[in-house]
């Protein structure tokens, strides 16, 4: 998640103007989750708010979350939309040439920052953009070796990313328990390891926000069985099953011995029985 820390023109800072603003309306309502989120944190995030109520457990656990948030089409938040939108082009173009809807004739330059990187790197004429690099103490309070988006300066050298040092606590803590998924989808796929998948999505905030942690695995299972054709690096590896345990009524437990950090609980409940 990228944040935008400063909201600047002309060395004037736009945060009050913007705060004041998200406080109407006819202005949340364009962007319910990202406003949300910066009425708390006091920090608006780049991503659109369908993404980023992906990424946090707070917009979709519930259906009155859902509602309130996540109640705006495409990508404001509809449920689903990525899958429709990349299934939807995917079965377009089985059977069309996507090359055929491409004219030859040159276009306004676009928005988007290849040919600008190229342009830079080829003339010396200095390109600014925030871009995706591993970190490498560019954000302090993450970890090295995640991917971080950070101001990045572009000339006939190459690409020069901007130590950025520590995000403010909350932001740099939304942002590392998506690291912490990241790094363990990571760490699972080179190893071949389907346990450590389990673990990545039980990490997950919004996963864990609205699933137990036998319906994690049970929902993983199914993807490993749905997606075994993508997956040869794990050799036809899934997750063990793990079955719910019964247990009878009248049963007691056994007898064991007290764990030291509940001798505490025990005397004040002796205490209060008094």
């Amino acid at each position: 998640m990228a944040w935008y820390l400063k909201l600047e023109k002309d060395g004037k800072d736009l945060y009050p103007l913007f705060k004041e603003n998200i406080e109407k309306p006819e202005y949340y309502i364009n962007d319910k989750v990202r406003c949300e989120v910066t009425r708390h944190f006091g920090y608006f995030m780049t991503e659109s708010s369908g993404h980023l109520s992906e990424y946090l457990p707070w917009f979709r656990k519930n259906k009155k979350a859902l509602d309130t948030y996540c109640d705006q089409p495409l990508f404001g938040g509809e449920s689903g939309i990525g899958y429709k939108f990349h299934s939807g082009v995917a079965k377009k173009f089985e059977k069309t040439d996507y090359l055929s809807y491409e004219s030859t004739d040159l276009k306004a330059r676009s928005a988007e920052y290849c040919s600008h990187i190229i342009e830079a790197k080829e003339t010396g004429k200095v390109f600014k953009l925030n871009g995706n690099v591993i970190n490498k103490q560019y954000i302090t309070n993450l970890p090295d070796g995640c991917c971080v988006e950070v101001p990045i300066f572009v000339d006939k050298m190459g690409l020069h990313p901007v130590s950025v040092g520590d995000l403010p606590t909350p932001l740099a803590a939304m942002n590392q328990s998506n690291v912490t998924v990241q790094m363990l989808v990571a760490e699972a796929s080179l190893a071949g390891d389907p346990e450590l998948v389990v673990a990545a999505i039980a990490m997950d905030p919004l996963t864990s926000a609205v699933l137990t942690l036998k319906e994690i695995r049970d929902l993983t299972i199914e993807m490993f069985e749905a997606q075994e054709k993508f997956l040869p690096h794990f050799k036809g590896k899934k997750p063990k099953k793990i079955y719910d345990i019964s247990i009878p009524n009248g049963t007691e437990g056994v007898p064991v011995p007290l764990d030291p950090a509940l001798a505490v609980a025990n005397r004040l409940v002796s205490l209060a029985d008094k």
